[in-house]
């Protein structure tokens, strides 16, 4: 097939082929070899992009399917980038649906090669591509029987990976599975034994610090001190444990939501009262704004104000003295959002992608004494989840503070009871 293999000045054209399926990515060099192109191979979706970057080639091929960046990643960093986006770039798929070629085009391919392809597909479209003329793919499926010996060969041994990879990754998937489902049954049975004893405790206590309570006049101003200082301490432990009840019971799917039509200005103040008295202490600037003439809206009101709590608290918690924590409540055209902000510790990128797992802590709260079981956020999600809304958190950084937002719908309730 005619054509040039050079540039013009005696440099051999340059093709970047990246396929994770090494037996194939080989196939296709030994296609090209007598293409007398200088070829390199990888075979994951980071290594094509450093090395497109870095060598520049005359052509790229990549794999759409790819570990660590797909293909139609990689050509669309390329395609965006001033120093590479001339180069041509075929992307290989094994899917010919109109969504994958859609997807394509969108990334900036200049062509489509649908897998199983014959070596006279492929050297056409890279003869295409070097002479830069535009690529036509409409006609790319050629018949087994039309194929010479060596070309099923290859065509054999391809579907035979093919199919070979898909079984065991199937089956991965599958096992996988199981053993998260196996995961699930055993933390929600470990939570539902553990919590509710730790709420026990708290029944022999209330009684000896009421009577303590009633009898305060009788006891010396530093004895009073010690007092409130132990009954906030009590309040805050049955809190957190309260808290760790109703996240087992969320998971578990025990605990269905009872919808009811409030106003949240009677809800959220009732929530972070003892936030205020937490912020008090830590010296921070506590305020809630939430406007009374607010529409009223269908949601729990207990895990409502759970979550509110959660954000409210960890705003101040994790927050320095001096510094200042907001709760608002706004309607937009759809929703009733609650924001949270603060302008404390703030996230980083790793901790915000790690923020809703449960029992993943703030490893600067843990250091400063701040002990949490990192529940908070990942509760105010199931919360979201339960009204069919949404919760979202951002930050710019260390110190730079934090704002979280859980969003529910204004014109709908929860039609589904318990859609957690």
């Amino acid at each position: 097939m005619a054509r040039e293999d050079s540039d013009g000045h005696g440099r051999r054209r340059t093709v970047l082929i990246a396929d994770d399926e090494v037996r194939l990515a080989r196939a296709m060099d030994a296609m090209l070899d007598d293409e007398e192109l200088r070829t390199v191979l990888v075979h994951d979706g980071a290594a094509a992009l450093e090395r497109a970057q870095a060598l520049r080639p005359d052509l790229i091929i990549l794999d759409v399917m790819m570990p660590g960046r797909t293909g139609i990643e990689v050509c669309a960093s390329l395609k965006t980038h001033p120093d590479t986006r001339n180069i041509p770039i075929i992307l290989v798929t094994a899917r010919a649906e109109k969504i994958d070629r859609m997807l394509g085009d969108a990334a900036g391919a200049d062509g489509y090669l649908t897998k199983p392809f014959s070596p006279t597909e492929l050297i056409e479209l890279v003869n295409q591509a070097l002479a830069g003329r535009p690529i036509d793919t409409s006609a790319q499926h050629t018949d087994p029987a039309d194929m010479p010996p060596d070309q099923l060969i290859i065509l054999a041994q391809e579907l035979k990976a093919l199919v070979e990879k898909e079984r065991c990754q199937r089956e991965a998937l599958e096992q996988a599975q199981r053993r998260l489902d196996e995961l699930d049954r055993l933390k929600a049975a470990f939570l539902e034994a553990v919590t509710h004893e730790l709420l026990t405790p708290f029944i022999g206590v209330s009684l000896p610090m009421e009577i303590l309570q009633q009898n305060k006049e009788n006891l010396r101003p530093e004895q009073v001190s010690a007092l409130d200082s132990l009954a906030t301490g009590i309040a805050s432990l049955h809190r957190r444990v309260s808290g760790v009840v109703k996240f087992a019971e969320l998971v578990s799917k025990r605990r269905e939501p009872q919808p009811g039509r409030i106003a949240l200005h009677r809800v959220i103040p009732w929530a972070v009262q003892p936030v205020a008295v937490l912020a008090q202490a830590r010296n921070v600037d506590f305020r809630v704004f939430v406007p009374e003439e607010l529409p009223e809206v269908d949601l729990d009101p207990e895990l409502l104000g759970e979550a509110v709590f959660q954000m409210a608290h960890n705003a101040v918690k994790f927050n320095h003295p001096g510094g200042s924590a907001r709760v608002s409540a706004f309607t937009t055209d759809e929703w009733m959002v609650i924001e949270v902000s603060d302008d404390g510790a703030g996230l980083t990128e790793e901790q915000l992608a790690v923020l809703r797992q449960p029992f993943h802590q703030n490893i600067g709260g843990l250091q400063h004494g701040q002990a949490g079981l990192g529940i908070g956020w990942t509760l105010v999600c199931y919360v979201a989840e339960a009204h069919k809304g949404w919760a979202r958190v951002k930050s710019d950084g260390p110190d730079q503070g934090s704002v979280f937002a859980l969003a529910l719908p204004l014109n709908e309730g929860l039609n589904t009871v318990g859609a957690i």
